[in-house]
């Protein structure tokens, strides 16, 4: 399991974008995740390419109190009973 560092996550975010928008301006850590517009299918893909750099499944539910992009890296791994 590998530690999302912001450096990790804007990466991410960034190459989603790129293959998912034709034109987007690059994110960096401060970008609001408000701003970034981004739907459903986009959340998806992010959420998979974190999972990806950490190594881990990571916790949906932890995502609510983020606000920006350098915010992904706080995310929690699930924890199984």
């Amino acid at each position: 399991m590998t530690v999302l560092t912001e450096a990790m996550v804007v990466d991410a975010v960034n190459e989603v974008l790129s293959i998912k928008r034709h034109q987007f301006a690059p994110v960096e850590a401060g970008t609001s995740l408000t701003e970034l517009d981004l739907d459903s299918l986009d959340v998806a893909e992010v959420f998979m390419a974190l999972e990806d750099c950490s190594g881990t499944e990571l916790d949906p539910d932890s995502v609510r109190s983020l606000e920006t992009v350098g915010d992904l890296a706080r995310m929690r791994p699930i924890k199984y009973a």
